[in-house]
Formats: C-alpha cells, structure tokens, sequence
C-alpha cells in the first residue's frame, strides 16, 4: 500500500518565465502499460481517529447512485477491473483484488476517442455526524492519466445542495499511474471544510471526467470517514529548492544531481497543513541532512501556530551543501510542541547527489519513456548554469528497451533562444545501450566540441531523434514542472512542454571525447550529408569484416543496398548517386554481420 505525499518538489503556478517563451503542453497518444505493481502484504500505516463510517463495496453499491450527464463510461461495481492492457490491472486495494469488489470509472473500455465524458457515483445520505466538527475522508485507488483526466471527490454537508471540490491525482504525468498501481494509494482528505461546524446529512461523490475520450481508469475502494485527532500535522508538499514558473530562470530547480561546479543555495520549503481540530503551537520545518563524510546538519525554519485546517508554507534557504561528491539523504520533517497523535504523515525522505561533473534533473532510474514514432523529435531539460569557467564536453541520455538497435541518434545544446550552439557527431543505438524499467544506465555522447557555458545563464540540452523506421523511445524518470523540460515534435512542427522528466544530463567531464565509448562504429562520415549529384561515406575499419550498406527511406523502404564482400583494415568508402533519389531524408547503414553504423543524408530537391 502506498501512501500519497499530495505534491512532488516544485509546483508550478500559471505566470510565465520571464525570457522563455510558454510552450502548450504535448498531448500523449495512448499507449499499452507495460508494467504492473506487486500485491504487498499490507495494514494502512495511518493509525486512525475513531471510524465514523465505511463502504467496501462488499455487498454491492449499497445504494450509491450513478450519474452519467456526458459520454458513455459509467461507474460500475466490478471484482476484475480492467485486464486489456491499457490500465492498472485489478485494484489491489485492501478488500479488493483478489476476491474483492470495487468501483472503477473505466473509459478504456467504455469511452469513445473524441467524445466528452463524464460520470458521477454519489453516497447514500450519512447521518447522525452532526456533532463531529473535524472529519477525514480516506479511500484507496489507482489512477492512469493519459492528458488532462479529471477525478474529483466532492463533498457536500447538506444533503446534496452545496458541494465542496477536491481534485486529487493533479500530479501524475500523461501515460503514467498512481505509484505501484495496480496496488493500492492511499488518499487522505480532510473535509471539515465542506461541513461547516457540523452536518446532518452527508453525501460523498466521486466524479471522473476527460474531454479526449477514450482514455485509461479510475479505481476507488475501502471508503471512510474518520474522526480528526486533535494534535495531527500533515506535511503535504517537500522539496529541498522551491522552484514555480514566476521566477525569472532556471536557478532554484530541484536538481537531482549537482555537479561539484555546480553548486548553489538550497531553498527548502514545507507545505504543513492542520489537519487535527486543536490548534499547534510553534509549528515549523525541520530539515535533516546526512551527508558523505560526515557531512551532516540539522536545520530549522522558523515557526508559528497553526489554527485547524490552516495550512502555510515554510522555508529554509541558508543551506550550502559542501564539495564533496555523493548521496544526501534529506528528511523533511513536521514539527511541533505538541504530542504528534498522527506520526506517519508528517514526514518525507528525499534524496540528491554531488558529483564531480554530472549535472542531472532525472532520479536515475527509469519509470517510463517517450518517442514519437516515426517522427523526428528534440527531447531534453532546461539546467541553470551557476559556475565559472564550465564547459559541456558531452550529453547523457538514457533510452529505453523499446528503442531499435541501429537507430541514430544526436544530442545538442542550445541557448535561451532555443538557438542550437553544438551538435555531436551521429551516434547509432546497440543493444546493450537499453534500460528496461527500473535501470538507469546512460550513454555519454560527446560534442563535436566542447561549449564554454556563461556564468547566469539558462541552457537546453538534448537527445534528437531523425525519425524513421527505427524508433528510439528516450528514458524518464521524475516529474517536471511545467515548462522546464520540452519537446519538439517533428510532426508538427512546434515545441510543447513535458511533464516526465526525461533522462538527459549535462557532462562536464573533459576527458569525455570522439574517441570514447559514445561514438558510432567505423566512425563514418557523409561529406556532404546535404547533396543533389552525389555524397561520399568514408568509414573506418580496425579490423578486416565483410561489408554491406543498405540506404532507405524514411519509412523503411530499402532503396539501394551493396554487398562490398571482405575488406581490410583501414580507410574505405563508397559513394551514393543523388541522381537515383528523390528529394528527400535517407539513412545508409554499414554493417559487418556484427554491429552496424547509420549515417543520415539529404537528398535535396535544388538539382
């Protein structure tokens, strides 16, 4: 069972960077889950109030009504949930899956693409809570985004005339789930709010809603309301650099790995929350810091009393983390002078690495991938360039087992304008370059040189995809805030931002070079690559091997190939006739039965 801590790092409001362009956001196509949690053995680890009511689902709906004003998904009572591939399978919730019953919104196999959906479930009256002033809702469920899903619990305290919203799951990225779905996530909410000192008759009502149609599910069970302890603090958000789009550049990102010249003030910040029914007395943040080699501190925000229901926000910015390369566990606690009734929300672990030349955004570990089929796309981050005197020698990218051997790839850097500064040489995907879910090994390509970064300034760096045949799907693992990290989409066109992070990272190392493991076999160069009459691929052999080159088009269609039979080691090339082609991108592929290299050409249309 996992519990959900309500926000991740930096939460972006709606103002725009000052020098960066706003970007929409890119509209994922769906896409098969390729993943499921694992059934733990569990008790909720919540110790709570006294349960005033609850509903399981055991004995049917119970009386709860549905409502379906749009679109043809309805809530439904099920014990097998959805096993089509697209969303988490059975709830594994505490009475649910296996042998359970559950409630589910499932527009995977109801909902229609293009058609607006939406469905309410809606409680039967609860009575006799009218003296209870202080109340908690908790359900368990699991929840697959695909674009702009809505799931909303509503609440109301009279019977159904007014309601009260609260929007959960707002910070799960497209084409990913609640973490370990199918298994359950615990949602904890308070609603005191919604009942006004006291309410006689209360209805609860689940509402899901997508204006695409057709997407994933939703998933809810073990439904109840529990009576508020009086001393009980909830830490609902935790960054260790509190970072939102008003700020004018990329300086305070929670960067995941900091290189050793790349060090800066961190800026933690807590969202604590009230969530008990007696007031707390000098609540603050407490902050502690294990460090390699014994670099270690214990920091504290100032504080303040907290009224219930009260929520604030608390920071500490004073922290200089030492040069000194390695893990820092952070934990990020609650605290105040009362007795804590309610101790397991009150804390988050985090975690951040220094390195000697590694500046990353991701968390190492990859949790999904991005592509865009056959077309062409730039994938990457926004970094904030603190230092002096750096320069970027290379680019890590990460990539997925869904990525297709012999596949090319480049990687770039570009300035705050978007403007390319450096491109690597072309660099073809093998075998074992790939991260199945939960790896976290990276490639380092290099620049065709090295780029001297401005003290202050933003820069994009990125991993770019040429389209075709062979797909390359780029790791992610974290989530971005809006606008942080883009991707152009070939297709059509045009930049949008991404809310999974993908797995590129700046390298300063500079011993990182043409020579290393990142380049391409044969080291083959098109010269030129652009050409109407004719282009001349020189390739280098270290050792005899029997040749053969393939050209094809962007859709995979073989248009010219050559068997060159055995030749020795050195210097070799051959030559492509553009007279033969039509206008157009083509890649030739050099293979010697054991590995390969592909070279990207243009045939132009200007004869």
């Amino acid at each position: 069972m996992r519990t959900l801590l309500l926000s991740f790092g930096c939460l972006a409001t709606l103002y725009t960077v000052a020098q960066h362009p706003t970007r929409p956001s890119l509209r994922l196509d769906k896409i098969p889950i390729t993943n499921v949690g694992i059934h733990e053995d569990h008790e909720d680890t919540r110790e709570a109030g006294d349960v005033l009511w609850s509903e399981d689902f055991q004995n049917g709906l119970g009386g709860w009504a549905v409502n379906t004003p749009a679109g043809s998904v309805v809530w439904q009572l099920t014990s097998s949930g959805n096993t089509g591939g697209f969303t988490p399978g059975p709830l594994q919730s505490t009475s649910g899956s296996p042998g359970g019953s559950w409630i589910m919104a499932d527009s995977d196999a109801q909902g229609t693409a293009g058609i607006s959906e939406t469905s309410t479930i809606t409680s039967p009256s609860i009575t006799g809570l009218d003296t209870v002033a202080y109340m908690l809702l908790q359900f368990e469920q699991s929840f697959r985004q695909l674009n702009d899903d809505e799931t909303t619990v509503e609440v109301s305290g009279n019977g159904g005339l007014n309601w009260t919203s609260y929007p959960v799951n707002t910070h799960i990225p497209g084409n990913q789930s609640t973490p370990g779905a199918p298994g359950a996530e615990v949602i904890t909410l308070n609603i005191s709010a919604a009942l006004n000192g006291g309410a006689s008759d209360i209805r609860i009502r689940f509402r899901w809603h997508s204006d695409e149609g057709y997407t994933y599910s939703w998933q809810v069970d073990d439904i109840v309301l529990i009576a508020a302890h009086d001393n009980d603090l909830t830490l609902t958000q935790a960054t260790w650099s509190a970072w939102d789009l008003d700020q004018p550049d990329f300086m305070n990102l929670p960067y995941t790995v900091y290189a050793e010249s790349e060090l800066r003030p961190l800026n933690f910040r807590g969202v604590i929350t009230n969530n008990g029914s007696e007031t707390q007395t000098n609540v603050h943040l407490q902050v502690v810091v294990d460090g390699p080699g014994g670099n270690d501190i214990t920091l504290n925000s100032s504080s303040r009393s907290l009224a219930p229901l009260e929520t604030d926000s608390f920071f500490i910015d004073t922290y200089q983390p030492p040069v000194a390369s390695g893990p820092y566990a952070i934990s990020v606690m609650a605290v105040q002078d009362e007795a804590e009734d309610q101790v397991s929300d009150n804390d988050a672990d985090l975690a951040i690495a220094v390195a000697p030349f590694i500046f990353a955004r991701d968390n190492g570990a990859l949790d999904g991938d991005q592509a865009k089929g056959t077309d062409e796309y730039i994938l990457g981050n926004w970094f904030h360039i603190n230092g002096f005197n750096n320069e970027l020698t290379a680019v890590q990218v990460a990539l997925s087992d869904r990525s297709d051997p012999g596949a090319v790839i480049t990687v770039a850097i570009y300035d705050e304008n978007l403007d390319q500064l450096q491109e690597s040489e072309e660099y073809t995907v093998q075998a074992g370059d790939l991260n199945a879910e939960g790896e976290g090994q990276f490639i380092s390509v290099p620049l065709s040189s090295p780029v001297s970064l401005t003290h202050d300034k933003s820069y994009f760096v990125a991993v770019h995809h040429y389209g075709g045949a062979l797909e390359v799907w780029t790791g992610t693992s974290g989530i971005s805030a809006e606008q942080t990290s883009l991707i152009y989409d070939g297709g059509q066109a045009d930049w949008f931002f991404t809310r999974s992070t993908p797995m590129v990272r700046m390298n300063f190392d500079p011993t990182a070079s043409t020579d290393d493991h990142a380049t391409s076999p044969f080291h083959p160069v098109a010269a030129p690559s652009l050409f109407s009459d004719e282009s001349t691929i020189r390739y280098e052999l270290l050792n005899s091997g029997k040749m053969r080159w393939t050209l094809t088009d962007v859709s995979g269609r073989i248009v010219q190939n050559e068997d060159q039979g055995m030749l020795g080691a050195g210097v070799h090339q051959l030559t492509i006739d553009g007279q033969a082609l039509a206008p157009g991108a083509y890649l030739l592929t050099l293979s010697d039965g054991q590995q390969q290299a592909v070279v990207r050409l243009v045939r132009s249309s200007l004869n």
